[in-house]
C-alpha cells in the first residue's frame, strides 16, 4: 500500500501568500472550507504521519448544496515523513476506497487504521474492518470488525488509550465489541490483535439521559474515575479493580459549590472547584473554580496550587456548564506538566520547568499569537506545534528541539491573507448595576466616513466568547465595520456569580449588558450612535431581536440568524427533547425559565420578542436553515408574519438542507449567507 515519494517534505503543503496593504475580500473567501490535517508523531520521535484531505488546498466553491463541502474532504490519505531524512512515503492517497478513517499510534513502528466509510462509489459500506500494521507496511492484521446490519447496530470502535512502556507488545485499547453503545477496557497485542478484558466500562443508570463526560486512567491503563451528568446533578464514579464495580465517590448539584477531576497524576487527581473536607463539607468557596491535588482514598486535599480571580480553569461553571481548561501529564511519570485554560486570552499555567522553558522560547518566536502542542514524542524533543490569533486561522509547524529548527507545515486556509485581518482588542466595561463585562473590540482596518458597529452577542447564551480566528467578525471587519462581543452575565469560564446572574434574565439584565455594552462604544468613539447594528445566531439571534424590541432606538438595523423569538417555543422544544437528554430539559427550567408555573409563564410573555414587534423601527433580516433542530424554523416564521403584519421593514433567507450552524454548512450555502448580509448592511447601515 506504500508508495516511495522523492519531493520535499515541505512541498506537501500549502503556503499563504500575505500582504502588508489593506483590501477587501470577495465573499468566496469566507465561504470555502479549508482542510485541517492529522499530525501524530511516533512515540520514539522518528516519524510523523500526516492525515489529510487529497484535494487540492484551494477557495474554490462547490457548486452543490446537497454534497455540503467538496467530496474530496470526506476523503483522507495518510503519508508518513521519516524525521531523520525528511523523505515522505505515501501509505494511502486518500481516493475512493483507499481513503482513511481513522489513525493512532501502538509503538514506535506500528499503527493501526481503519479505512473509509464510504467505498469509490460513495456508498456506505456493510462493515468497518481495523487494521494493525507496521510502519513499512508490513505483517498487517485485522483486529477489528463489525457487521451493519438493518441499520441498527453499531460499528465496533477500537482506541488506543494507553501504551506499555514495559510491554511494547501490548496497549491498552477501549472498545464496544461486548455491548454496541459502552465500551471496556482491554489489553490488546499489537500484532496479533488478542484482546484480554481488564475493566467492564462505565454503564449509566439512565442510558437515554445521562452523559458520560469522560474517564480518568491509572498509569497501568485500567480506568479510576468518570463523571456523569444526571439532570441536575455532576457525580464522580470511582473503579474498584477487585470487584470490578463502579460506585458513587461524590455528588454536586447544578449551581451549588463542587470539584471536577481534570487529570490523574502520580501524586493524585488534579481537581479544580472548591474545597471540602472528607465529610463533605465545604472548606473553602471558590467563585472561580481553583486547582487543587486530591486524594481518593482519604478525600483529602491538598493547598491551593493555582487560582485566576476571573477566569475558571477548567472543570464546570457552576457546577453546571462545561468551561474550558486541560491539564498536560508527563506519559511515563504521570507528573503534572502543565494546566492552560481561556480567560481573555489563552493562558498557560507551567508545573514543569523544562516545559515552560520550550514553550515560552516558542511563543517569544511567535508574538501575539497562541502556540499550543498538536503532537510531540516522549522524549519532548519533536512536535507539532498550531500557531494562531485573531487574525490567524492556525498554521502547523514542527519543532525540532535537538536541532533548534522551526520548520513550516501548513496553513489553514491560506488563502486567507493573515496580513490584512482586523486586530482584536481585549476590553472590559461597567454595567448598569456594576458588574464588570469582559468584551473583544475587533477595529477594521479599512477607511470609512463613519464608525460603523457590528454588536455580536454570542449563542448558547451559557457560553463564552473567545478571542480566536472568527470568521464573522473578519467578514465584518473587511467590509468596514467595528465589532463588539461580549460576555454577558450568563456567560461561562467567568465564575459561578457571573454565569448564576443570568439566570432567567433573557431580555433583561442579560440584554441590559448588551446595551451597555453599545453606549460605551458610542462613549469611547468606536461607533457613531446612529450607525450600530445587532447581529448574533441562536442566542445571539434572540439578543438580536430583543435590542430592536425594546430598544428600539438603539440600533440602525438588525441581523437574527436561526434566533429564538418566542420563549414559549424554546422552552416546550427543549422539554420534548428531555426524553433523550434529560439535563437539556432541567438546565433550561433553572436558566432560561419553567413553564409549570405561572410567574414562569409571565416570564415567556414579557421576554418574547415575536409579542413585541410593533415597537421594531429598524430594518431586521431573517436567516434559517430549515432543518434546524434546535430553534425550529417556526420561529423565523412566526416572527415574519408578524412583521408583515406590522408593515415593518425585512429581508429573509430559508436555505434548504441547512441546520443550526453559522459556517458548518455547504460552501455554495455559505456564500449565500454571507452575500444577503453584505447587501443588508450597504443597504441598511451605510445608507
Amino acid at each position: 500500500m506504500f508508495k516511495n515519494v522523492t519531493i520535499s517534505f515541505l512541498l506537501l503543503f500549502s503556503f499563504n501568500v500575505a500582504s502588508e496593504e489593506f483590501y477587501e475580500l470577495p465573499n468566496e473567501v469566507w465561504s470555502c472550507w479549508g482542510d485541517t490535517p492529522t499530525f501524530s508523531i511516533s512515540p520514539n520521535g522518528k516519524y510523523l504521519a500526516i492525515m489529510r484531505s487529497p484535494r487540492e488546498d484551494v477557495c474554490d466553491i462547490e457548486q452543490d448544496k446537497i454534497k455540503g463541502v467538496e467530496d474530496e474532504m470526506t476523503y483522507q490519505s495518510l503519508t508518513f515523513i521519516d524525521l531523520e531524512t525528511m523523505q515522505s512515503r505515501v501509505f494511502s492517497d486518500g481516493v475512493g476506497e483507499k481513503s482513511i478513517y481513522g489513525f493512532q499510534w501502538v509503538s514506535d513502528d506500528r499503527f493501526i487504521y481503519r479505512p473509509g466509510l464510504t467505498n469509490a462509489k460513495g456508498r456506505n459500506m456493510n462493515s468497518l474492518v481495523t487494521f494493525a500494521v507496521n510502519v513499512d507496511g508490513s505483517k498487517r492484521k485485522i483486529i477489528g470488525k463489525q457487521e451493519m446490519k438493518g441499520g441498527q447496530g453499531s460499528w465496533t470502535n477500537i482506541s488506543v488509550v494507553d501504551r506499555l512502556d514495559a510491554d511494547p507488545d501490548h496497549v491498552i485499547v477501549t472498545s464496544n465489541e461486548r455491548r454496541a453503545f459502552r465500551s471496556d477496557f482491554y489489553k490488546m497485542n499489537i500484532m496479533t490483535g488478542k484482546k484480554k478484558l481488564l475493566a467492564i466500562g462505565f454503564v449509566p443508570k439512565n442510558a437515554k439521559g445521562d452523559r458520560v463526560y469522560g474517564t480518568y486512567r491509572d498509569q497501568d491503563g485500567y480506568p479510576i474515575a468518570t463523571l456523569v451528568d444526571e439532570s441536575l446533578d455532576r457525580v464522580i464514579y470511582t473503579y474498584n479493580k477487585d470487584t470490578q464495580d463502579w460506585s458513587e465517590h461524590v455528588r454536586f448539584t447544578c449551581q451549588q459549590p463542587s470539584f471536577t477531576p481534570i487529570a490523574a497524576t502520580n501524586k493524585g487527581w488534579l481537581v479544580t472547584g472548591s474545597k471540602f473536607s472528607p465529610s463533605g463539607e465545604l472548606i473553602e468557596y471558590n467563585d472561580t473554580n481553583a486547582l487543587y491535588l486530591y486524594d481518593p482514598e482519604t478525600k483529602e486535599f491538598s493547598e491551593k496550587l493555582y487560582q485566576d480571580p476571573n477566569y475558571d480553569v477548567g472543570g464546570f461553571t457552576g457546577t453546571c456548564r462545561n468551561a474550558s481548561g486541560s491539564a498536560g501529564v508527563d506519559y511515563d511519570t504521570r507528573e503534572l506538566l502543565y494546566v492552560t485554560y481561556e480567560a481573555q486570552e489563552p493562558v498557560n499555567v507551567y508545573f514543569d520547568e523544562e516545559i515552560a522553558q520550550i514553550y515560552n522560547g516558542l511563543e517569544a518566536v511567535f508574538p501575539n499569537e497562541w502556540v499550543r502542542p498538536v503532537t510531540r514524542d516522549k522524549d519532548r524533543n519533536k512536535m507539532v506545534i498550531r500557531v494562531s490569533s485573531p487574525s490567524n486561522p492556525g498554521d502547523y509547524y514542527f519543532y525540532n528541539r535537538e536541532t533548534a529548527q522551526i520548520i513550516p507545515l501548513y496553513n489553514y486556509a491560506p488563502w486567507i491573507d493573515r496580513k490584512i485581518m482586523a486586530e482584536t482588542i481585549p476590553v472590559k466595561y461597567t454595567a448598569r448595576d456594576g458588574l464588570v463585562i469582559p468584551a473583544y473590540l475587533t477595529l477594521t482596518k479599512k477607511k470609512t466616513e463613519r464608525n460603523y458597529m457590528i454588536v455580536l452577542p454570542h449563542g448558547g447564551p451559557n457560553t463564552k466568547q473567545g478571542i480566536g480566528f472568527d470568521w464573522w467578525t473578519q467578514f465584518f471587519a473587511n467590509k468596514g465595520y467595528n465589532v463588539l462581543k461580549m460576555d454577558f452575565r450568563g456567560s461561562t469560564g467567568l465564575g459561578t456569580n457571573h454565569y448564576v446572574l443570568g439566570n432567567t434574565q433573557w431580555g433583561k439584565k442579560m440584554q441590559d449588558d448588551i446595551t451597555d455594552g453599545v453606549l460605551w462604544a458610542i462613549e469611547n468613539g468606536y461607533a457613531d450612535k446612529d450607525r450600530v447594528c445587532i447581529a448574533g445566531a441562536s442566542y445571539g439571534g434572540y439578543a438580536t431581536m430583543a435590542g430592536l424590541t425594546f430598544t428600539p432606538d438603539l440600533y440602525r438595523c438588525g441581523i437574527n440568524s436561526v434566533g429564538v423569538v418566542n420563549q414559549q417555543k424554546l422552552l416546550e422544544n427543549y422539554t420534548s427533547k428531555s426524553s433523550v437528554f434529560n439535563s437539556w430539559e432541567d438546565e433550561a427550567k433553572l436558566e432560561w425559565g419553567n413553564l409549570s408555573s405561572e410567574e414562569g409563564k409571565k416570564y415567556a410573555d414579557e421576554t418574547s420578542p415575536s409579542l413585541y414587534v410593533k415597537n421594531i423601527k429598524a430594518p431586521v433580516l431573517v436567516l434559517q436553515g430549515t432543518n434546524d433542530r434546535i430553534v425550529p424554523p417556526e420561529h423565523a416564521r412566526e416572527l415574519i408574519r408578524k412583521l408583515e403584519k406590522e408593515g415593518k421593514t425585512y429581508m429573509s433567507m430559508f436555505q434548504a438542507q441547512e441546520g443550526h450552524c453559522v459556517k458548518c454548512r455547504g460552501e455554495l450555502a455559505t456564500l449565500e449567507y454571507f452575500d444577503i448580509q453584505e447587501e443588508f448592511l450597504e443597504k441598511y447601515l451605510e445608507n
